[in-house]
């Protein structure tokens, strides 16, 4: 019986061309993300990595290590030396070999996490940056944890690491030490200062407890301008609804909740605002101070710390924290010990609601 020949590709289409592109970019996807990124159906996703292989031009290989629950968690896919001469037949400026881009196992789930971030972020507008591109540009040690960088449309950047679904206490010191290292090379272009700000993002309730809890304890939450982290899958739908500005959330809490922040003054007895504490809201009747904890900031955390009572009496001003059902009883540990904050939730349908008006204003830009 007749061997069934393998289909091949006979004429490149421009979606083998940005395939081809992103697992040069990316190094390695997933079926699914690949499947999602490119806004396919899986069937027929399957159908095309299979071209794509049959031709030569990716390599796919079963991952491991990535979803906890499951031992067959299906395949991540690679670009081939085959593939990347056919990026630069397109014109696509190519300086990598396919073995330059080939992933250890040990690694995979962590490149395969990021990726998540990274592509869905860049779909959004943000300017991102693997590991491999910041690790160049800012001469950090090739061991180094961080993940890449991430810069808004409005313009703040974060420096990113990944965790995922728990990490030891030893892995965390290590990115302890790296950013305690960012902070005394004091790392600047163009004049602005760099690793200032990053973002954690966290694979499963045991990790983000972990991270939350060690950097509280660590000398860098009084370095840096921001400690945001997130349990992974809240923080990406975090970001694109909100980018990393507070002014598109405080227009939807005033539209959804009607709250109404206050324009910037100081107190009745002309003393400046304690650290931190920037927005004036009336809710329910009463001016309090108003803190967005949606991010874990760990540094704004600091300061409610620092609002210790007799400030509070002298000042009169509650602080209103902004949470969410699933990250409340994390913030409620941190804070348990401060008597003169509220709590606000808001909602998964706010966030849906939120997130549905942020795809409609990119809709019409």
């Amino acid at each position: 019986m007749a061997k069934t020949k393998k289909q091949v590709i006979k004429r490149l289409q421009p979606l083998d061309v940005q395939i081809l592109k992103h697992l040069y970019d990316y190094r390695a996807l997933s079926t699914e993300q690949i499947c999602e990124f490119h806004d396919m159906t899986m069937p027929y996703t399957y159908r095309k990595l299979n071209l794509l292989r049959n031709t030569g031009y990716i390599k796919s290989e079963p991952i491991r290590g990535y979803i906890k629950s499951q031992s067959r968690q299906g395949n991540y896919h690679r670009i081939s030396e085959t593939g990347i001469a056919c990026l630069r037949k397109q014109g696509y400026p190519v300086e990598r070999r396919a073995d330059d881009l080939r992933v250890r196992r040990f690694h995979l789930p962590f490149v395969l996490s990021t990726n998540n971030i990274l592509v869905k972020l860049e779909q959004a507008g943000w300017t991102v940056q693997d590991s491999r591109d910041v690790k160049r540009q800012y001469n950090l040690n090739r061991s180094s944890n961080v993940q890449g960088i991430i810069t808004s449309p409005e313009g703040p950047a974060f420096t990113i690491y990944t965790f995922m679904h728990s990490t030891s206490a030893k892995n965390l010191a290590k990115i302890i030490r790296e950013m305690d290292q960012h902070q005394s090379d004091v790392t600047t272009k163009n004049g602005q200062r760099h690793f200032d700000a990053y973002a954690f993002f966290a694979r499963g309730q045991d990790s983000y407890d972990q991270v939350v809890n060690r950097l509280m304890d660590s000398r860098v939450i009084r370095e840096c301008e921001s400690l945001k982290i997130f349990p992974q899958t809240f923080g990406i739908d975090y970001l694109l609804t909100f980018g990393a500005s507070e002014t598109a959330l405080e227009k939807e809490l005033a539209s959804q909740l009607n709250l109404r922040f206050l324009p910037e003054h100081t107190n009745s007895e002309n003393r400046r605002h304690p650290d931190g504490f920037d927005q004036i809201v009336q809710y329910q009747g009463e001016d309090m101070y108003f803190i967005n904890l949606l991010d874990t900031d760990v540094v704004k955390i600091k300061h409610i710390l620092q609002y210790r009572k007799d400030r509070y009496e002298r000042d009169g001003r509650k602080v209103l924290i902004l949470t969410h059902p699933g990250l409340r009883p994390k913030h409620e540990e941190l804070l348990e010990h401060v008597h003169h904050v509220e709590f606000l939730d808001v909602s998964t349908d706010f966030m849906h609601r939120a997130f549905t008006k942020s795809n409609e204003r990119e809709a019409h830009t």
